[in-house]
């Protein structure tokens, strides 16, 4: 989305303005935009914020009662002069997805771990994990699963130098039906906060 004859917003004061209000933008944004993009200011949730030389660069993920959307975004850079002349967003109006979960964590978990061949002898490790809303687009529709995500990762693939890859393992909330699995090439987490890192391996307790 792009301002035509004007920018999509200008911020007051903003060489004052610290990292904990810029972020504050992004509510304002989709309020001011409401009839357009057709989510709530409150179902943002930041995924980053940074400054690089006199702009910056502030991006949130979509959520539907608190629970992150997968792969939604929203983001915009914010000019030195405090412009913000365009945003790009991939979000959802509409969400219709179950608020609660039916599978327990325990039994998610193991259904996780029962998808790699070898999870103990490659001496796997959980090393990220979210509770997340799964979109699946279809023809005319979309079809929003509550999903456990789980992110194991060898051990031999927690060193800085290695080239080994782990996992991603979604499972339904409410059936324990596998809905997503696909190989990771890095451990850097799934819709995780934005402060969170990698833990060491010497630092892992095995999960099983």
């Amino acid at each position: 989305m792009r301002g035509i004859d004007a920018n999509l917003l200008e911020l007051k004061n903003f060489s004052k303005l610290s990292r904990k209000e810029i972020t504050h933008t992004g509510p304002q944004l989709v309020s001011k935009y409401q009839s357009l993009l057709q989510i709530g200011s409150d179902q943002l949730k930041l995924k980053g914020a940074e400054k690089i030389s006199d702009t910056w660069y502030v991006s949130y993920w979509q959520t539907f009662q608190g629970v992150i959307l997968y792969e939604s975004s929203l983001g915009f850079s914010v000019d030195s002069h405090g412009r913000i002349k365009s945003l790009g967003a991939l979000i959802y109006p509409k969400v219709q997805a179950p608020v609660t979960s039916k599978i327990s964590h325990e039994k998610a978990l193991k259904i996780g771990q029962g998808q790699i061949k070898d999870f103990k002898k490659l001496k796997c490790r959980l090393v990220a994990e979210s509770i997340l809303i799964y979109p699946v687009r279809k023809t005319n529709s979309v079809d929003y699963y509550r999903v456990y995500a789980f992110n194991f990762f060898p051990e031999e693939a927690l060193h800085p130098a290695t080239t080994e890859g782990g996992w991603a393992v979604f499972v339904d909330s409410q059936t324990g039906k596998v809905v997503l699995f696909e190989i990771l090439m890095k451990p850097l987490g799934c819709c995780v906060p934005e402060d969170w890192v990698p833990p060491k391996p010497e630092g892992m307790k095995p999960k099983w």
